[in-house]
């Protein structure tokens, strides 16, 4: 999966505008995701790339998008 379909894959999840999400995003201050959305964004990228959520190695993988995309989708390629 490249990043853009990612990107439009965390849009679709968290309604956000595509357009405002990219590599350097932080979830919680830029696009203004709390704890609980990121959870539930998690688990929906899980299970719609049929990932597991162990792939995750730590805090700092899903603070930004593109450390998101690269823990838990560039490491599956």
């Amino acid at each position: 999966m490249s990043f853009e379909e990612f990107r439009q894959l965390i849009s679709e999840i968290s309604k956000i505008p595509v357009e405002q999400i990219n590599k350097n995003s932080s979830f919680r201050n830029d696009l203004g995701i709390d704890s609980l959305q990121m959870v539930n964004l998690l688990i929906e990228v899980a299970a719609k790339l049929k990932l597991e959520l162990h792939m995750i190695q730590s805090r700092l993988d899903f603070q930004t998008v593109g450390g998101l995309y690269e823990s838990f989708v560039k490491e599956r390629e």
